[in-house]
């Protein structure tokens, strides 16, 4: 008999359910805050993991272990998140309730097939052909879930079978306890992370963003990202606090800085020709989720200024970017269904002095918007449709994103991604996902707390850089079409 989501959703009055999961007496969610022994324990914790410099967390039957309960208490679809998903992340990962004693331990592998609309001009990767290749593209190992009390953690190492790496993926630790602020019930907690927006509990900020799978060896061209969604990866090291006020206000704060080359090296996630991070980097994170019933409101806005060495090259200044994001998602969730609308618009203010010296760009001042908006509908946690829209937009450059194609940029110089005849970055498409997970509660074989998601996604560009035909002036047609780069990807994601 699948257990009652009622049941499972009764069990999260928040935080005194958190507070007695574990162990916390009702007189601790209005304690004062002392510095204590156990405090000082967390702190050096958490120094010790910004030290060896610890990417995302995904749905892990560790987490299902360690609380006893199924995929679909925490999860619509996985990996993204229910209400109790979100609290769950937000209490620190140390809710308990199973009865698994072995350690916090899980593993993921994904596997994909992918064909494009047209073939690339060569193999993505050595051994593979310029199109319909079926490749094992991830396999990962976790530490994830309870450390010890009130600290819990979500580490990652990922290898790329397709390149032949590995190394340390998106991470975090997070210390979480109970507190009364202003006379309401209040989750606080501290976090070390490896990567912005990895620590956010919803699936509109670029960690988590929709669709949370793609093929790695497809497309050929696809337009340009902001800072924040994806150059910080696991080349950073932060901490920071955060506050959930009332079951509706969340506040995060977090300072990072770059990780200098011997650690990149050894955890195998840059070298020294990697961009760094050289001011004490802020990124802020503040939501409001409202909720009535099964219905739950974000609203809310994330952003991070980083001033960046581009290739490590000093003493020529810096190349500054501010991002500023504002999101908002809806969910209904259901006992039979679900629903998930998702917004998220990034704005990218860049001021490239280091890059204009270098010729790597054309102009010291340009911008970048990354706009997507995306709805999944789950039914009974086991059948996922998807349906998303993307836009990038911004200022054109020829150094930057000129092909040498467009006769107005002189002197001509290749960019850094030599796309586009008319010098722009802007480009925008659909995805749209299926999907079909099996054993959201429980699996029949093996052990119960693995599952599978099993799933075709199509994507179609409309337009990239600047064009919907010959974007790059190259004549070569095939994948310099928007249209050649379409793609069908059939993938299995295993998570036990």
């Amino acid at each position: 008999m699948r257990p009652s989501r009622l049941a499972a959703m009764a069990s999260l009055s928040l935080v005194p359910a958190i507070a007695a999961a574990r162990g916390v007496g009702a007189h601790g969610a209005g304690k004062t805050l002392v510095v204590s022994r156990r405090w000082a324990a967390v702190v050096a914790a958490l120094g010790a993991f910004l030290a060896g410099g610890v990417g995302p967390a995904q749905a892990l039957p560790s987490f299902a272990r360690q609380t006893g309960q199924p995929c679909a208490v925490c999860h619509t679809v996985f990996p993204e998140l229910t209400p109790f998903g979100r609290r769950f992340k937000i209490g620190g990962y140390a809710l308990q309730g199973g009865d698994w004693q072995g350690p916090p331990i899980a593993a993921l592998y994904m596997a994909g097939g992918t064909h494009t609309n047209s073939p690339q001009d060569a193999p993505p990767a050595p051994g593979l052909r310029t199109n319909d290749n079926v490749v094992s593209q991830q396999v990962s190992g976790f530490i994830a879930g309870q450390l010890y009390g009130n600290l819990g953690s979500f580490i990652q190492v990922t290898g790329d079978p397709v390149a032949g790496t590995a190394g340390l993926d998106a991470s975090d630790v997070r210390y979480a306890d109970t507190m009364k602020l202003f006379g309401q019930s209040t989750i606080w907690g501290v976090d070390a992370n490896n990567t912005p927006t990895v620590e956010d509990p919803w699936n509109t900020t670029p960690s988590w963003g929709w669709p949370q799978i793609s093929s790695t060896i497809a497309p050929a061209f696809s337009p340009p990202l902001t800072h924040v969604e994806g150059a910080y990866t696991a080349t950073v090291s932060g901490a920071g606090a955060y506050v959930f006020w009332n079951d509706m206000l969340y506040a995060d704060f977090t300072a990072y800085k770059g990780l200098p080359v011997p650690v990149l090296q050894a955890l195998n996630v840059g070298n020294s020709t990697t961009d760094a991070l050289t001011n004490v980097a802020p990124y802020w994170r503040l939501a409001l989720e409202p909720h009535w019933g099964s219905h739950y409101l974000m609203v809310g806005t994330f952003g991070m200024y980083g001033q960046i060495a581009p290739g490590r090259q000093y003493g020529i200044g810096t190349d500054n970017f501010l991002d500023v994001g504002f999101d908002s998602q809806y969910q209904y969730d259901g006992d039979q269904y679900s629903l998930t609308v998702k917004l998220t618009d990034i704005i990218e203010r860049q001021s490239l002095n280091a890059s204009q010296f270098l010729q790597n760009a054309s102009n010291v001042s340009n911008w970048l918007n990354s706009f997507k908006a995306n709805a999944s509908f789950v039914w009974d946690h086991t059948y996922s449709v998807g349906l998303g829209y993307f836009n990038v937009s911004g200022s054109r450059d020829c150094f930057l994103y000129g092909s040498g194609a467009n006769p107005t940029c002189v002197p001509i110089n290749f960019g850094a991604f030599n796309s586009s005849a008319v010098s722009s970055p802007n480009g925008d498409g659909l995805i749209l996902d299926l999907a079909y997970v099996p054993f959201s509660y429980g699996a029949p074989f093996l052990y119960p707390k693995w599952n599978v998601r099993l799933g075709v996604q199509f994507t179609e560009y409309l337009h990239l850089y600047g064009g919907a035909n010959n974007f790059d002036g190259s004549n070569l047609g095939r994948t310099h079409n928007a249209a050649g780069n379409n793609s069908v990807f059939a993938y299995a994601w295993f998570a036990f």
